[in-house]
């Protein structure tokens, strides 16, 4: 199981407003404002957006309240879509915080692999990549930090150890073992608060991999 805390700003929320609008376009507009303000643990739509336009505020998400007020008014809802909405918009503070990340990892690598690197950093916003970012969430809160950056381990061997993690959804719905790619697992590590050390290769170029300030007895237990 997961939590997920975002940066909520104006446009973050106008971002979530469009998506569930796409993906939850049976339910009525007012109810589906007010159903991810509660959400968002916010009384009313109302007070999210005060709340906004005073400036970026942190949000933790709850998806039992935001099906609980469309059930509430006659909708039937899967919570997947608020966290899909939830999630991307912290996937985009981390493109934020890391512009060279895509899907690949950090950058697209070398030419062979014919990337583009827009649609690679396009990709790490996409429905899958929300998920494969959750189940890396889940897998993070079980890492410690430690004071120094772990070298045992880079992104891509500790995604294997990610895809490996059981762990579900708040509700019960199963979410992982599942695939998940080098870049978002080094997007859910930033999420978390690790710190980030980028690979290089011999000529001081940056690879596609990272490592992290992880303790190696937290990652053994969780791969046990």
């Amino acid at each position: 199981m997961f939590t997920l805390e975002i940066p909520l700003s104006s446009a973050a929320v106008d971002e979530i407003k469009a998506e569930l609008t796409r993906t939850l376009p049976d339910v009525k507009s007012s109810h589906r404002c007010e159903a991810f303000a509660r959400g968002l643990g916010f009384q009313t739509y109302a007070s999210l957006l005060a709340a906004t336009a005073r400036g970026p505020v942190s949000a933790m998400i709850n998806a039992a309240h935001f099906i609980g007020y469309l059930v509430g008014h006659g909708f039937e809802a899967s919570p997947l879509p608020f966290y899909r909405a939830t999630a991307r918009v912290a996937l985009r503070a981390v493109l934020e915080k890391v512009p060279k990340l895509t899907e690949f990892g950090i950058g697209i690598g070398s030419p062979r692999f014919n990337l583009d690197f827009s649609k690679e950093r396009e990709a790490l916003l996409g429905d899958d990549a929300t998920e494969q970012f959750l189940q890396c969430v889940a897998f993070f809160s079980k890492l410690e930090k430690t004071k120094s950056i772990f070298r045992g381990m880079n992104s891509y061997g500790l995604k294997h150890a990610a895809e490996r993690f059981a762990c579900t959804y708040p509700e019960g719905a199963v979410l992982g073992p599942r695939y998940v790619s080098n870049g978002v697992l080094i997007a859910a590590a930033v999420h978390a608060g690790f710190d980030l050390k980028i690979s290089k290769d011999n000529l001081g170029q940056d690879e596609p991999n990272a490592y992290f300030n992880i303790s190696k007895r937290s990652i053994d237990a969780v791969a046990a």
